[in-house]
């Protein structure tokens, strides 16, 4: 499980919440420039930390990683068919 492939998900996560990235990288303690960091996948985040986010998100890990199978899913099947 690469910790760094969840930066852009959890961006998405976020912007669909309407939650400002600012608000999360002060709760967190961090610049708001590392934390987009994270989110672009500039900059990895510990497993601590990516729990941390999914916290302040209202979701866990199990959530987040269920979402991630099924947006990589997602974009397979995608392909799949772009291929046809």
């Amino acid at each position: 499980m690469a910790i760094r492939s969840y930066g852009p998900l959890l961006g998405k996560i976020r912007r669909t919440k309407k939650i400002k990235a600012e608000l999360i990288a002060r709760k967190l303690d961090i610049s708001p420039s590392t934390y987009s960091q994270i989110e672009t996948g500039r900059r990895s985040a510990s497993y601590e930390r990516v729990a941390e986010i999914c916290g302040e998100l209202g979701l866990t890990l199990s959530q987040l990683d269920e979402m991630l199978d099924a947006d990589s899913e997602e974009r397979k099947e995608t392909a799949s068919y772009e291929e046809i």
